[in-house]
């Protein structure tokens, strides 16, 4: 059941990142458009001791570094000529219930500059 949610999660979790123009109908300035992505992961903790469940959320934090330069990659496969990332902010945080496997939240945001093609 675990290794279940987990593949479930490594194959949902980047259906769930979006890519958003936040300058809502303002034309685009010399400098190009803002986008925000977001990536939220969670998913059940497979370690049995501590030591091995540190380095499971530190593999989804750099798991999360590298989907988040990927974002620029699909924009620049659509819409823009050139991206910039302009802020990253990575978080997880571990939740631990009697009984019940330990849960990793992880998430992502994403800044990006584009000018549009």
């Amino acid at each position: 059941m675990r290794v279940c949610l987990f593949c479930f999660g490594l194959v949902f979790a980047p259906l769930s990142a979006f890519a958003q123009d936040t300058t809502a109908g303002v034309p685009a300035a010399a400098g190009g458009v803002s986008f925000s992505t977001s990536i939220s992961l969670n998913m059940p903790l497979m370690a049995p001791d501590q030591a091995g469940k540190l380095a499971e959320e530190e593999l989804r934090r750099r798991d999360l570094y590298a989907r988040a330069v990927g974002e620029c990659a699909v924009l620049l496969e659509s819409v823009a000529k050139s991206c910039t990332i302009t802020s990253i902010n990575v978080s997880s945080q571990t939740n631990s219930n009697p009984g019940q496997p330990d849960y990793l939240y992880a998430s992502a945001s994403i800044t990006m500059q584009v000018e549009l093609k």
